[in-house]
């Protein structure tokens, strides 16, 4: 028993022993490769970009107080500018880190989606309009010294604006998105772009439309298809609505009143419909939502008729069925 006391002790005092070292070995190894030996390290990278920390401080990419090991390590000048350790070793023009900001919209993207693994990095990998125009994440974010949200470059709208000039002028017609007014932003509409035959939300134009109008979205029994994102034309809400402004009320593309009733009468040509001789006088040239008042759909009536118009005998029998 003492014996075998003995042999576990030596053991023991021979793998503490091996420990101290392999430990050493690792220490020296360590100084002697400099940089090279810990890809993230931080300190050689400031000691020539002097005062870069300070800019990226109070961001997600704020680089560590206490070291790589620090709970709040999060990332390191390597992760984004990846290149040959000589770069830091050796002669830095010879060998170049990797600048992102200067990368193709897709090599940018694969750059940042290694942490930023989110439903907009994977819309700018799939098909994108900014990735078909080459806009990479440099075109918006500056990771460096950027005071607003998100890190971009400017204030989100006047930032949109900047590219989408010529939308700059329907914001301010009279029946608008109060964009301007920073009341909704741009991306609060346009917040997926990846399918290309809709430009505005990934489910359809009509799921950021229904974000806040809510009231309109349904399911109706009664349809009215203009309304319908998922037919043919993909309109929905946009079929009769200009998204951005416009100098009708309800931001509406065409007026639905008299004479013409445009709007309407693009889709429904009704022969002598609203100048009907049965109704005499009385409804000619009258705007065609003051009878069809359910226009985004109806849980009562395949017209989407106003229910008050029984008590007018709207509904009586040889007239409309209600």
């Amino acid at each position: 028993m003492q014996a075998s006391n003995k042999k576990m002790r030596r053991a023991a005092s021979t793998l503490a022993a091996a420990s101290v070292v392999a430990a050493a070995f690792l220490v020296a190894l360590q100084k002697e490769s400099g940089a090279q030996g810990n890809a993230r390290a931080i300190d050689v990278c400031l000691s020539c970009h002097e005062g870069y920390d300070a800019s990226l401080a109070g961001t997600a990419h704020r680089l560590p107080v206490g070291g790589l090991d620090a709970p709040d390590a999060r990332v390191a000048c390597t992760d984004c500018h990846a290149g040959d350790p000589r770069h830091y070793e050796d002669d830095p023009e010879q060998f170049p880190m990797t600048n992102p900001s200067a990368l193709g919209a897709l090599a940018q993207a694969q750059v940042c989606s290694t942490c930023h693994l989110n439903a907009h990095q994977q819309n700018i990998l799939e098909h994108n309009a900014h990735m078909d125009n080459d806009v990479n994440c440099s075109g918006c974010h500056a990771v460096h010294e950027s005071a607003h949200r998100a890190l971009l470059k400017k204030p989100q709208t006047e930032l949109c604006l900047s590219c989408h000039t010529g939308v700059e002028g329907q914001f301010a017609q009279p029946f608008r998105h109060p964009v301007n007014d920073e009341v909704v932003t741009c991306s609060e509409c346009h917040s997926t772009l990846d399918v290309a035959a809709r430009e505005v939300a990934l489910n359809g134009t009509n799921s950021a439309c229904m974000n806040c109008h809510a009231e309109f979205q349904g399911p109706f029994p009664y349809e009215h298809q203009a309304t319908v994102d998922s037919s043919t034309e993909e309109g929905g809400c946009l079929t009769c609505h200009a998204a951005h402004g416009s100098n009708l009320p309800r931001m509406l593309k065409q007026p639905y009143e008299s004479p013409h009733f445009q709007l309407c009468s693009h889709c429904h040509s009704v022969p002598v419909h609203n100048q009907n001789v049965q109704h005499g006088t009385q409804w000619a040239g009258v705007a065609c939502n003051q009878c069809h008042t359910d226009i985004h759909g109806s849980y009562t009536n395949r017209h989407f008729l106003d229910e008050a118009l029984q008590s007018q005998g709207c509904f009586n029998v040889g007239c409309h069925q209600f």
